[in-house]
């Protein structure tokens, strides 16, 4: 029989029920054919894999049914294989109890492990191929290969229900040996199940942090034209003219400082870390700022838009900075897979567009920039500042899971745009 690992795995493009149904359907129109009989017994076979599915799904029931003593092993083997006895001696008939045990548990995590794999992965043409194949053989009298005497053991019309198939299935996995001769299957089986199920969790979480990303789209309000910076340039801005902040690390509308941990929690000095408007360069609390932004107007027919909350350059109104950062960004969205993925879940089940994502790809920038300034900060003082110091390394770990949806699964690009967007101006 075969022993390739090749027949094992299930091939990676698969048609659809539908056209596997046609496959098999094609054998009506040779009049030769014993096709209503062979279609038939596929059929019922193919029934007979999906109960069987369902019951190894049912962990405790399925193992249970496997579980018998030595004793009971051997008659099972004499009952599935009664004509081997002189061309192929029994296998379990030379063993001692103990070493039936230790095989008996071999063949099930074997078995249990290629029919999870199989579940997942194995699609209807596969199945109709594989049954079609053997139920011809068996009527040929040719050989079955090992996978093709498992699933017909495992779907037999002459077993009255899914345990009894499933007993006979890992009895052709016990008697043949193939925990032995097939190690390599199953070892491959299981490294796969293990990525699909780890793909399907990263999935999910993958869809949490996008629903994040939309429920957080609602409240930008001022990152599409401003973005936080270092803390040092609030302090040596003598020969930096794209930073204007007269105020000593504090912000000139609440007058509260920047870095006041004492006072203020991490939360609240995030809100408000400084962010420069890069229109005028002028440096204000992020909070602030927002605020000023839903702020009612005093005289709209005269004002209808509004200006930086420092001098007269509008703010509302005008047209979002473009700088070459933001072109590469998008660049970067529409030509990786990871987040041309999120694009399209963004806009089409969310009804997010293309520049609403980028909008919050900058606050995710503007965020971490806040934070990294912040933790150098705490860290910087020592001292009581632990519980900071775990916000804000929660807060960074967030921002990386964001960054991945995002197509980033390391800094140097990543680090690229973000520090560019940082600098650009549009004065």
């Amino acid at each position: 029989m075969s022993t390739g690992l090749d027949n094992w795995a299930p091939p990676t493009s698969q048609l659809t029920p539908a056209t596997a149904e046609g496959t098999l359907l094609q054998d009506s129109q040779n009049p030769a054919s014993s096709f209503p009989s062979v279609y038939e017994h596929v059929r019922l076979r193919l029934r007979n894999l999906r109960n069987l599915r369902k019951f190894e799904k049912e962990a405790d029931e399925s193992r249970q049914a496997l579980s018998m003593t030595p004793g009971e092993l051997r008659k099972l083997e004499r009952h599935h294989f009664p004509l081997n006895t002189l061309i192929h001696p029994l296998r379990l008939g030379d063993m001692d109890d103990e070493q039936v045990r230790q095989a008996s548990g071999a063949a099930q995590a074997w078995l249990f492990t290629v029919l999870d794999y199989h579940g997942r992965t194995m699609g209807r043409e596969h199945e109709i191929r594989l049954f079609r194949l053997a139920v011809e053989k068996e009527r040929r009298r040719d050989d079955l290969t090992d996978q093709e005497q498992l699933y017909m053991a495992l779907s037999n019309p002459g077993l009255s229900s899914s345990e009894d198939r499933l007993r006979a299935g890992f009895m052709v996995v016990l008697h043949e040996n193939l925990p032995e001769r097939l190690q390599d299957v199953s070892e491959v089986a299981g490294r796969r199940t293990r990525r699909i199920i780890e793909e399907s969790n990263m999935d999910d979480e993958m869809m949490n942090i996008v629903e994040f990303i939309v429920e957080r789209t609602q409240f930008i309000k001022v990152d599409h034209f401003a973005c936080a910076i270092p803390l040092s340039l609030l302090t040596d801005i003598a020969g930096n003219t794209s930073v204007v902040d007269d105020n000593a690390g504090c912000c000139p509308v609440c007058q509260n400082s920047y870095t006041d941990l004492s006072e203020f929690t991490v939360k609240d000095l995030l809100a408000d870390y400084p962010v420069r408007i890069k229109y005028c360069g002028h440096v204000v609390g992020k909070a602030c700022l927002e605020q000023w932004m839903v702020t009612p107007k005093i005289d709209e027919a005269k004002y209808p838009y509004r200006t930086c909350p420092l001098c007269r350059v509008k703010i509302e109104g005008v047209e979002s900075p473009t700088p070459a950062a933001l072109l590469s960004l998008r660049n970067h969205l529409l030509a990786d897979g990871r987040a041309t993925i999120t694009l399209r879940t963004m806009l089409y089940e969310f009804g997010v567009d293309v520049e609403e994502s980028v909008e919050t790809i900058c606050a995710c920038m503007s965020e971490e920039i806040a934070c990294l300034e912040l933790l150098a900060e705490v860290e910087r003082r020592g001292g009581d500042y632990k519980e900071q110091e775990r916000v804000l390394k929660y807060r960074l770990e967030q921002l990386k899971k964001e960054k991945r949806v995002w197509g980033f699964r390391g800094d140097g690009i990543w680090k690229k745009f973000r520090d560019d967007w940082m600098n650009s101006t549009d004065s």
